[in-house]
């Protein structure tokens, strides 16, 4: 038996049961993480405002940061060395004494957050967008899917913490609003890349 995490995005595109069930058909057995991990990494951004006079950008969308690399520079941003909470979610479950030795599958809503869970090289654990992974086990006409008006990590993310901040989302935006650098007016940037959020990522579109 190989074990799975589904990441949010795609744990409301379908009904539990049947996805349990096909997936516990192809050989997967879903797992959950124990930790609050939304909650751990709002704290560890909360400690990083308080560490800093620079503007403070969101790292928890890779392509974001990505993005803008070249309208920004250290003297007036800092980029704290957070990982975005589904590596935390996937860092856990790689860990965990009771799934040692057994394969482990983290599906996330884009390549981006794959390309950089692979990177940490954990154990027996494989990161993976859910596109390619239900591509890879032929399994895009055997479910009925929905696709989501909204994200179920919407902006809004950090706006219970003290700080003035700026949410923006969209490849277009992210850039306009830095090239006229108006992340300097901000205490906080809350970005991601897709619009409107990860439910249109490249990993979970499956009707293009």
């Amino acid at each position: 038996m190989k074990y799975i995490f589904i990441n949010p995005v795609v744990d409301n595109m379908y009904i539990k049961e049947d996805l349990d069930k096909l997936l516990l058909n192809n050989g997967y057995s879903r797992v959950e993480v124990e930790n609050d991990w939304h909650k751990v990494v709002k704290e560890k951004y909360n400690e990083a405002l308080k560490s800093t006079e620079k503007a403070l950008l969101d790292r928890r969308c890779p392509l974001a940061i990505d993005t803008i690399n070249e309208y920004i520079n250290e003297q007036d941003v800092f980029i704290p060395k957070i990982d975005p909470i589904l590596i935390h979610c996937g860092i856990e479950i790689a860990n965990r004494e009771d799934l040692k030795g057994k394969k482990k599958v983290i599906t996330t809503p884009c390549k981006s957050l794959a390309s950089y869970g692979n990177k940490k090289g954990l154990e027996d654990t494989v990161f993976i967008s859910w596109k390619e992974f239900i591509k890879k086990l032929n399994l895009y006409e055997k479910i009925q899917v929905k696709l989501l008006d909204e994200s179920p990590i919407p902006l809004g993310y950090f706006n219970s913490l003290e700080a003035k901040i700026s949410s923006i989302s969209g490849e277009e935006n992210i850039e306009a609003y830095f090239k006229n650098n108006l992340h300097k007016e901000s205490d906080l940037v809350e970005m991601l890349y897709c619009k409107d959020g990860c439910n249109n990522g490249d990993g979970v579109l499956i009707n293009e």
